[in-house]
């Protein structure tokens, strides 16, 4: 019987339950059964038999993707086929729960939010990738705000649940199999209730994730504010108005007053001045998972 993530998780607790194969050579990735998504084990927690058994169980899974964009983003060939500047690559995870919506009438609709495009495609039932071209003479590309609105009225239309990850532009000359291998990896951490994301709001959570997994101090913190659930959403307002209370209270639909009164409840309570940037980059940063 095949195994499902959680007990993949008990063999390997270092596995990542993802939505779609990582492309990064570090990572084997399995499907789960029941189109559960896959299950990605890092190659540094495995022996070189273990190493060869799960790659030949993956290679067992695997579907190929014939786009030769493809090929050229996951490393399987060294030359892009066609040439380039810079290009960013925006990862869309689609679940379209409308039987008569296809595949091809969903990705006409998302091209139309790009100028131009060098390839799009699907990887899977779910994943897609949607590669734009850097533009010289217009380098205003849209931005994550962007592509919300646009989403947010698709998501309506097509009767589906979206999720995008708008990668970085890169150049010509970086390594872009390994970012975009790194960058699918960020993606694959982001939360199912997190529509819209990119590196800038990924960040934090995804540059300290080994330090915060071996931490006492940071799962003892994380704990004591996880017993306050009704301060969360006020840091996370302060902390996306940089601290601007003003700012923040109207996006929270609250007098500035009112707010106050729970930045100084909140400190009472804990020893923490929301006000402060430190202290609330760290109350911020124990809400991450």
């Amino acid at each position: 019987m095949p195994l499902d993530a959680a007990a993949w998780q008990r063999i390997y607790p270092t596995a990542l339950k993802v939505a779609e194969p990582l492309s990064d050579p570090r990572y084997i990735s399995l499907a789960l059964p029941e189109k559960q998504g896959y299950i990605a084990i890092d190659r540094h927690a495995l022996s070189r038999s273990e190493a060869a058994l799960l790659e030949t169980l993956a290679q067992a899974d695997a579907v190929p993707v014939r786009n030769p964009w493809y090929a050229f983003l996951t490393g399987q060939a060294t030359q892009a086929p066609a040439t380039f500047s810079g290009l960013r690559v925006v990862q869309l995870r689609v679940t379209l729960k409308d039987a008569s919506v296809s595949q091809d009438d969903f990705m006409d609709a998302a091209i139309g939010m790009f100028p131009s495009l060098l390839a799009h495609f699907w990887v899977d039932e779910h994943y897609a990738l949607l590669i734009e071209p850097a533009s010289t003479t217009a380098p205003d590309h849209q931005s994550l705000k962007d592509f919300a609105q646009v989403l947010a009225a698709m998501e309506t239309d097509f009767y589906a649940n979206i999720q995008i990850y708008v990668g970085n532009f890169w150049q010509a000359a970086d390594p872009i199999p390994r970012l975009f291998a790194e960058e699918q990896r960020i993606f694959a951490g982001v939360k199912a209730t997190k529509p819209q994301s990119d590196l800038a709001t990924q960040s934090l959570a995804y540059f300290t994730a080994p330090m915060r997994a071996q931490s006492a101090v940071y799962e003892t913190l994380r704990d004591r504010l996880a017993d306050m659930p009704e301060y969360a959403e006020v840091i996370v307002a302060l902390y996306q108005h940089q601290g601007n209370m003003t700012s923040a209270a109207k996006a929270l639909f609250l007098h500035r007053n009112t707010l106050q009164y729970r930045i100084d409840k909140f400190q009472e309570l804990t020893g923490w001045s929301l006000r402060d940037m430190d202290h609330l980059t760290l109350c911020y940063l124990l809400l991450i998972e």
